[in-house]
């Protein structure tokens, strides 16, 4: 696969459609979960006047959740035209006066020459997704503007990685009748490990919202068929993002072990150390 296929969906999961639904749920507690997520990662005061740029904008959630903690300007960009729709839709109910600007983009179209760059980029597990990961991961890098921020989450490499490869290669292939029996075994499965450890199902799922504002279910059936599909390992991520000209301000692995039911998002705090422009 080529970085030109990747600038249509054909290759690609329905991530749109799956945002365009979840959008429709996000409420004030969503909200509130999304921006102690940016928090994490991002200090506040740096958010605040800041122009952001969320890279594979999803609900545009992030987008709007930046807006609440004071940035001066949004631009979301994303190359499905439902997560699009989602974000406008959103931004213009919650945020109808901001300064905003979302466009059906790939990011392997978008260029500083033509969006400027950004104190704030910020792309949570969006760039694994590509088909050309680190590509992605350098053209994003390459609109961080000097001293500014690049928040970044990537798939956390596990010896599991190869079976979700090809489970999610087959599920976006699949009929929704395929689909809908692959989401209840793994729900089955997913059940039955809370149980095992001490955990309510009922209660995990009733308090999903408190991982970044997401809901469980679209969770699910975009953690299945999250294809294509790229994750890299913690050092891996450290020598790259150093390699580009950025300092690891901070970096939240996640926990150790075999992950069989999926693996999880690194989150990385990065500062562009320099006005160099990232190269290979």
């Amino acid at each position: 696969m080529n970085s030109a296929s990747l600038k249509t969906l054909d290759e690609h999961f329905e991530f749109g459609e799956n945002w365009l639904d979840y959008s429709r749920r996000i409420d004030d507690e969503a909200i509130l979960e999304a921006e102690k997520g940016l928090r994490k990662l991002i200090p506040a005061e740096l958010i605040k006047s800041a122009r952001f740029i969320d890279i594979g904008c999803g609900s545009g959630l992030h987008s709007l959740a930046a807006l609440r903690l004071g940035a001066a300007e949004v631009v979301a960009i994303d190359i499905d035209p439902n997560s699009v729709q989602a974000t406008q839709d959103l931004l213009s109910r919650q945020a109808p006066e901001a300064k905003t600007t979302t466009r059906l983009l790939s990011i392997f179209d978008a260029d500083s020459a033509d969006l400027g760059q950004f104190d704030i980029v910020y792309s949570w597990g969006v760039l694994h997704h590509t088909g050309a990961m680190w590509e992605a991961v350098e053209r994003a890098a390459r609109l961080v503007a000097p001293q500014g921020l690049f928040a970044l989450a990537l798939y956390e490499r596990r010896p599991s990685c190869v079976f979700w490869f090809r489970e999610k290669k087959l599920y976006m292939k699949a009929p929704e009748v395929v689909r809908k029996l692959l989401r209840g075994l793994y729900k089955a499965a997913f059940y039955a490990g809370l149980l095992m450890t001490g955990r309510n199902p009922v209660r995990y799922v009733q308090t999903y919202k408190s991982a970044r504002g997401m809901n469980f279910y679209n969770d699910v059936h975009d953690w299945m068929g999250g294809y294509p599909y790229e994750s890299a390992s913690v050092d891996e991520v450290r020598d790259r993002m150093q390699a580009m000209g950025f300092e690891i301000a901070a970096v939240y692995p996640i926990k150790k072990g075999l992950r069989l039911l999926g693996t999880g998002c690194a989150e990385f705090t990065l500062i562009r150390a320099s006005a160099a422009q990232p190269t290979h």
